[in-house]
């Protein structure tokens, strides 16, 4: 045989060889196509795996395969939807929409699944071919979306008859609820609109950024009006003369509504709250305030409502109203007595104790026939092993207790909880001390006992 002929034998040898080696992997694994399984209905996604366990790695990363292709179209129809619903107007619900529609692929994409497998017996390599069906999957999503849709639609329309018969609070608690059900349903929106042939047609009117604005409308309708109570004296340690009266309304209609069942908070000039008042059936609130110091030279009224949080502060103190007031010294004074051998401890107590019943708007007079007697105990201290060495955590309580010397009689008390942490016990207790926090309501109740 000639050497030709012994290449050419040779030669074919290898062309057939690498023939079988190529048709032992599947068609579809170099084309991410298949004749049953056409790109316009499906996904595709191609795994494969070698070692021990190949055919569980191929089709767990078919499936990934399939889920990376899916996070490729939900990233653009982030954008569709952010467009189409304005999320960018609050940057909150802008932020917690990227994020859960980030995540949304791997918490909501079950539906990939495996049609077909290979095995390459040449390189001991599995192939998956994973397929998702699309209009199966953006079927099931789409059912989810409209029920929440209808649901907020639902929501939104009962608001608007709530606010025609004046119950603002209801109102307002039904549109946020519709507001947190949308917010949650647009990322599941945007993966339908990747998957699906034509996107979800939900309601613009009804996004989050549009139901923001017509809370914020609602309230700024709301009008209080002073009744009674402007104007007034009162001497700390009794309450004024008169409650401070206000009627709460709804504007925007033909004829104004009283604001039924509404909250109405009574705060002092840096905005703390004295109390709160419920409207009527007219609307109005009325409220009976202590006299204490911090109140200063102005009650003011201002529409509650705790649902809202801090995202429509501006909103309710829009509508607020200020009473006018004078705050006249108290007939009594008070001493005050430490009763802890500790010397920092007590130098502590003393200031945060005088500090709090002169906020208040109480004297502090050493001779004085009341006396506040502060007591402080703390349990063993407990040891924690930080960064910088050993450290000292102590959990504290302390009583004020009222007496009156004249009579020798215990009024009553109050007490208050800390916790210090230090390098040393005392400094532990002496942290703990400054770090008291006396409720000044519960101060106030204690000190008006006092009587002469």
């Amino acid at each position: 045989m000639s050497a030709r002929s012994i290449f050419v034998i040779v030669f074919g040898v290898l062309s057939f060889t690498n023939t079988i080696v190529v048709a032992q992997v599947p068609q579809w694994a170099l084309t991410h196509k298949h004749p049953n399984y056409p790109t316009e209905e499906f996904i595709l996604g191609v795994g494969y795996g070698t070692g021990e366990k190949p055919g569980e790695t191929a089709k767990r990363l078919a499936q990934s395969d399939v889920a990376a292709q899916v996070r490729v179209k939900v990233q653009t129809e982030i954008k569709n939807v952010q467009q189409t619903y304005e999320l960018n107007q609050n940057q909150e619900t802008y932020a917690d929409f990227k994020i859960k529609s980030t995540s949304i692929v791997d918490e909501e994409l079950t539906g990939a699944e495996i049609a077909e497998t290979s095995m390459d017996s040449s390189t001991s390599t599995m192939y998956a071919l994973a397929v998702l069906n699309k209009s199966k999957f953006a079927g099931a999503i789409a059912a989810e979306l409209m029920a929440g849709w209808n649901q907020a639609a639902e929501l939104h329309s009962a608001a608007q008859d709530f606010l025609k018969q004046g119950k603002l609070n209801e109102a307002v608690q039904n549109l946020l609820e519709a507001r947190t059900i949308i917010a949650n349903l647009l990322p599941k929106q945007a993966l339908h609109d990747a998957v699906a042939v034509t996107p979800y047609l939900g309601q613009p009117s009804l996004g989050p950024s549009a139901l923001t604005s017509t809370i914020r409308d609602a309230l700024s309708k709301v009008r209080i009006e002073k009744k009674s109570g402007d104007n007034q004296k009162g001497k700390i340690g009794e309450k004024f003369p008169e409650p401070f009266v206000v009627q709460v309304s709804i504007t925007g209609n033909e004829e104004p509504l009283h604001a039924v069942g509404v909250t109405v908070a009574f705060i002092n000039a840096s905005g703390e709250s004295l109390g709160e008042a419920i409207a009527d059936a007219n609307g109005v609130a009325a409220f009976s305030a202590q006299v204490r110091g911090s109140i200063g030279s102005q009650v003011r009224a201002r529409l509650s409502l705790p649902s809202t949080g801090k995202e429509f502060a501006s909103n309710l103190n829009s509508s607020s109203v200020p009473f006018r007031c004078a705050v006249l010294d108290a007939d009594v004074a008070f001493a005050v007595k430490i009763e802890v051998p500790l010397a920092g401890v007590n130098e502590v107590l003393r200031s945060v104790v005088s500090s709090a019943v002169t906020r208040v708007g109480y004297h502090i007079v050493d001779m004085s026939r009341f006396v506040l007697k502060v007591q402080f105990q703390s349990a063993p201290p407990t040891l924690i092993d930080g960064m910088g060495g050993t450290l000292f955590s102590v959990a504290s309580d302390m009583t004020i207790v009222l007496a009156d010397k004249v009579s020798n009689r215990l009024i009553g008390s109050v007490t208050a909880k800390s916790k210090g942490v230090a390098k040393t016990r005392e400094d532990a207790l002496v942290k703990s001390a400054r770090d008291l926090k006396i409720n000044e309501q519960d101060l106030v109740s204690l000190l008006e006992r006092a009587k002469n």
